[in-house]
């Protein structure tokens, strides 16, 4: 399966980088000379409206959505209405005019549950991912977009989840424990 903008890619169980230990990263953006994606279950001690002033009345959790730029705010939803939104797949969204996200959830014709917001992201340049890919850092999947945004699963898990639905060998590395050694 190629990495596709909607697809996942989640990390082998020993992935020795701490940024992506056991990690479900949502691919937003896979250009010629980039890719760009979301940590989707790494949840930080951050509530939305304490970073983000226009929306004091949001209290979801933010998610670090990767290393880079970490100054950097982003969103997925499940709004198509929302101007600029990009489609990720069938129902989950990126980005989109922010004015109109505030307005929406301000005035309730917007659901909490049906964000997520990230500070950073996961970027790969040329090259970088498809040499992560024959190392066999990530595998390339699907998950239904009824678990990726979703309070009720938990970040931990959403790795669980994500390994489990692979096909094939991959799907038996879900009951991989966190250090083999220690076995």
């Amino acid at each position: 399966m190629k990495p596709e903008v909607g697809k996942i890619l989640v990390s082998e169980p020993f992935l020795p980088d701490p940024n992506f230990s056991r990690s479900v990263v949502l691919i937003a953006e896979n250009e010629e000379d980039s890719t760009v994606g979301f940590v989707m279950n790494q949840k930080t001690d951050y509530a939305v409206n304490l970073l983000m002033p226009d929306l004091p009345f949001v209290n979801n959790s933010v998610y670090q959505g990767g290393p880079v730029e970490l100054e950097s705010f982003h969103y997925i939803h499940r709004y198509p209405q929302i101007s600029g939104s990009m489609m990720l797949t069938e129902s989950i969204y990126w980005s989109g005019d922010f004015d109109e996200v505030v307005d929406g959830l301000k005035h309730g014709d917007f659901k909490q549950e049906d964000f997520m917001f990230f500070v950073g992201y996961s970027g790969w340049a040329q090259g970088q991912l498809s040499s992560e890919l024959k190392e066999k850092a990530w595998i390339v999947g699907e998950l239904a977009d009824e678990y990726l945004i979703n309070p009720k699963v938990e970040e931990g898990e959403l790795w669980k989840l994500a390994i489990s639905n692979m096909d094939g060998d991959d799907s038996l590395l879900a009951n991989s424990p966190l250090n083999p050694f220690l076995n």
